[in-house]
């Protein structure tokens, strides 16, 4: 008789009651892996007096020490933390709310999961001195490397991350870059994100159409993601110069959904090019959308562009080739992966190669896409494909 791994997720991402898009693709690969393991998450709340006038952090003050989410017991102790300030102090009173916490609910445990690096990294290496467990760790995006920052954090993540028993990446690149800071090829695998096939399928182009309003005659181009540099919706809407003078694709309108982001708000620049160069009746920034509103505009849309300059795995453009929307997508983050993992998903272009995003754009635009084809192709790589990989090698 197999017995199930106790596992201890420990994420500074992860929902919660008031925030329940937040880190959502963490809850999304344990809540598949509680099918094979009996998992416990603690969530941190960062907390301090100046969190309580701060109307971005007042959400904060809401949330349950105790929520229990698809099932899975998650915790939020409040760890001290200076907004923007002091990070590396943030390495000792992490790991007291984590330690208050399993001082009450014990520390029986096989595996400690992390989920980002810092702080949870120095947390979980002191977890697995202390129970003699192996911790591991998933790297879910560039930054999380701290490769920008002017403080501690990049160092304490480059030295811990050398102590990791496993790395899983969600892509080659940050496979490469976590060996090259902390020599981790030997105990790195490469596995990306799953995709909620339940929520998103094929459906009938016209009849997505009708049901937003959208124009049948028109060629729709779609950018899902915040209003940030980041996203490169600045090059997909340069590059609609060149797409909108091609006969038949006249019609080209390029709708973007998406709000402000924590990186700020690239609305004012994207506008201004809008205006020079009179796009205003080809480019509509739609809003902030549901999550279950998502797959009516993936099956609405002609092309889904994902123009970003940094990925990890990025759930939108494997959502919209679930959907059975072909892609035009940089080459960042795990989207070389994602687009060679069946044939004819679309185009994987280079990064800021605005000429190589317009062309391949024009040339699925022109082209006939067997989008049901590709739909039941992709409908394998479920959140289940990717916690299975997890758990092989967390039960070898």
């Amino acid at each position: 008789m197999s017995t199930r791994l106790k596992i201890i997720a420990i994420s500074y991402l992860f929902p919660n009651c008031n925030q329940p898009n937040h880190g959502i693709f963490v809850l999304n690969r344990l809540k598949a892996m509680s099918k094979y393991a009996d998992i416990t998450v603690i969530n941190p709340i960062a907390d301090s007096p100046l969190h309580k006038q701060i109307s971005k952090f007042a959400h904060l003050q809401s949330i349950p020490e105790l929520e229990v989410i698809e099932g899975i017991d998650v915790h939020h102790p409040r760890y001290f933390s200076i907004p923007g300030h002091l990070k590396s102090i943030e390495v000792l009173t992490y790991r007291r709310a984590v330690q208050k916490v399993l001082d009450e609910i014990g520390y029986d445990f096989d595996l400690i999961d992390l989920h980002w690096t810092f702080p949870d990294l120095p947390c979980g290496y002191w977890l697995s001195k202390k129970i003699n467990k192996p911790f591991h760790v998933t790297l879910r995006g560039m930054e999380a490397f701290h490769l920008q920052d002017s403080g501690l954090r990049k160092h304490i993540v480059a030295h811990y991350l050398k102590k990791a028993s496993k790395v899983i990446s969600l892509s080659e690149e940050m496979a490469r870059k976590a060996d090259e800071l902390s020599n981790t090829a030997e105990r790195t695998v490469v596995i990306r994100n799953g995709v909620d096939t339940d929520k998103f399928y094929y459906l009938d182009q016209n009849e997505c159409r009708e049901k937003l309003s959208l124009k049948n005659n028109d060629k729709i181009i779609l950018g899902v993601g915040a209003l940030i540099h980041r996203k490169g919706f600045d090059l997909v809407i340069k590059g609609l110069e060149q797409v909108i003078t091609i006969q038949g694709l006249e019609n080209t309108k390029f709708y973007i959904l998406g709000a402000q982001g924590p990186e700020g708000d690239y609305r004012k620049e994207l506008n201004q090019f809008i205006k020079q160069h009179n796009l205003q009746d080809h480019v509509v920034f739609v809003g902030a959308v549901d999550n279950n509103q998502l797959i009516t505009w993936y099956n609405a849309a002609d092309v889904f562009c994902l123009a970003s300059r940094g990925e990890g795995s990025p759930n939108v453009l494997t959502e919209a080739l679930a959907c059975g929307t072909p892609a035009v997508a940089t080459n960042v983050g795990s989207v070389p992966e994602i687009m060679a993992s069946e044939d004819d998903l679309g185009f994987c272009v280079p990064n800021e190669g605005m000429k190589d995003i317009s062309n391949k754009i024009i040339e699925l635009l022109k082209l006939k896409h067997d989008r049901q084809k590709q739909a039941v192709a992709f409908s394998k790589y479920t959140w289940d494909w990717s916690a299975k990989k997890v758990m092989g090698i967390y039960n070898g």
